[in-house]
């Protein structure tokens, strides 16, 4: 495997969230364009002047019209189910930013996984009474294991957001489990991501993150992701 599909889904809203100065729509997608190649953008609700400036990066565009985050999602579901039967898809979303060899990354951890992120979310860190993920101990650890592959180290983990890659022919196996948690305005990844696990399907992430959500509150550890 020597690239990845990568369907890259922007639209002129989103979730008012206090963000990275540097996290412009406009910033995360080129900074996005830099580490992958085979991209697909899929612009939902965008104005004219919005689909003029993604005419300009010379990709293949997909406009959609969506009633929010979550049926915006299935929308992008089906046009990979359509598009790439049995190969390797990348869901990306529009307030992301990925350090260089981000895809090479990927790609090794496709090979180990059914599911991967190349975010590690900061939720895994913190105990729940805290306002992290209801799965972490009190002393702030995830129990997991670590695998590593020739570029990373990676990590078991229990949820990510839905920015992930996976097989399409993975997919098409869960999809009863994808509609039934993010077939609604507001996606419930968290659930889903726990009922996968349930069914047996593996998630990792890497250690430390190669891409970070750019919620101030929420981006990954280690890095300085305001240089990007």
């Amino acid at each position: 495997m020597t690239s990845v599909n990568c369907i890259y889904r922007i639209s002129d809203g989103s979730y008012k969230k206090d963000r990275l100065e540097n996290a412009t729509k406009k910033n995360c997608l080129e900074n996005f364009l830099e580490q992958f190649e085979n991209v697909i953008i899929v612009a939902d609700n965008v104005s004219e002047k919005t689909l003029e400036w993604l005419s300009t990066y010379n990709k293949e565009i997909i406009r959609t019209y969506s009633q929010g985050n979550g049926f915006s999602f299935n929308n992008v579901l089906n046009i990979a189910l359509d598009t790439f039967p049995d190969d390797y898809v990348y869901f990306v979303e529009d307030d992301y930013l990925h350090l260089q060899n981000s895809e090479l990354a990927l790609m090794e951890g496709l090979e180990i996984a059914d599911y991967v992120s190349l975010y590690d979310h900061l939720d895994k860190y913190i105990f729940s009474d805290k306002g992290g993920n209801p799965f972490i101990d009190y002393d702030g650890g995830e129990v997991t294991k670590v695998y590593v592959t020739k570029t990373t180290h990676w990590k078991l983990t229990n949820s990510t957001t839905c920015t992930f890659a996976t097989n399409t022919s993975v997919l098409k196996e869960d999809i009863d489990i994808w509609r039934k948690f993010t077939n609604h305005k507001h996606p419930n990844d968290f659930a889903c991501f726990l009922n996968l696990r349930e069914s047996g399907r593996s998630l990792i992430t890497p250690l430390p993150s190669y891409s970070t959500h750019c919620d101030i509150d929420w981006l990954a550890p280690i890095k300085n992701w305001s240089v990007l």
